[in-house]
């Protein structure tokens, strides 16, 4: 479950140089996000961004002063935490590097990350099986096993080995044998759930990918 932590202690999860998810609030559906890096903070005043070049150039015309804007990111810590937070912009510096400038919340949230979390994810993937080829959606991923959707009928069955292909594959060792471990019809599609021979390392490269990707995908 989350922990709700003080303004106090911003310092102990906020360390420069950890990458950061910022999401631009103009309203209930309009909403941007950013990549980011954390620089530092000060005191009582504010905490400072690097931001990509292209937040400046999409939001030209808008005036970013007292926008909501939601962090996420992943800190440093011994486990690694998701923490979270909801604050105001207070401005946005453009030269010599594009900066952006936010209040100190109050409060943020944090959650530890385990080693056999499932990951809500949104990935392009490949699953073949003998010479059938499935394009579909790597939708969770753990140590232990992932899910696929698919608008592709299967012809395999529980139980069958098949092989799976995606962006995780350069985080993964070379050889990641699976197989099917239960298939369910959708609305639209199938989820195939399917289960790793042997459990996959956590590297700490593999643990970082999920996270961004979960925050892409809006899950964390």
């Amino acid at each position: 479950m989350p922990s709700t932590h003080t303004k106090e202690d911003l310092n102990k999860f906020l360390i420069g140089g950890i990458k950061l998810s910022v999401t631009l609030e103009f309203g209930p559906i309009e909403k941007y996000t950013y990549p980011a890096t954390f620089i530092g903070l000060k005191e009582g005043a504010f905490l400072l961004l690097d931001v990509p070049i292209r937040l400046i150039e999409e939001q030209a015309l808008r005036k970013l002063d007292n926008i909501d804007v939601v962090i996420r990111g992943i800190s440093k810590t011994d486990l690694g935490h998701v923490i979270a937070f909801k604050t105001t912009a207070l401005f946005v510096q453009q030269r010599p590097s594009p900066l952006l400038f936010l209040r100190i919340p109050a409060s943020f949230v944090s959650k530890p990350v385990r080693e056999h979390e499932r990951y809500k994810i949104e990935l392009d993937c490949t699953l073949k099986h003998e010479n059938d080829v499935y394009e579909g959606t790597l939708v969770d991923f753990s140590i232990s096993g992932c899910g696929f959707t698919s608008l592709v009928e299967p012809e395999f069955e529980v139980g069958d080995v098949v092989s799976i292909s995606s962006p995780l594959d350069e985080y993964l060792e070379a050889e990641h044998p699976c197989s099917i471990a239960n298939i369910k019809k959708l609305h639209k599609g199938w989820m195939i759930g399917i289960k790793f021979t042997s459990e996959v390392t956590l590297s700490n490269e593999l643990k970082v990918q999920l996270l961004e990707y979960s925050f892409a995908s809006g899950n964390l």
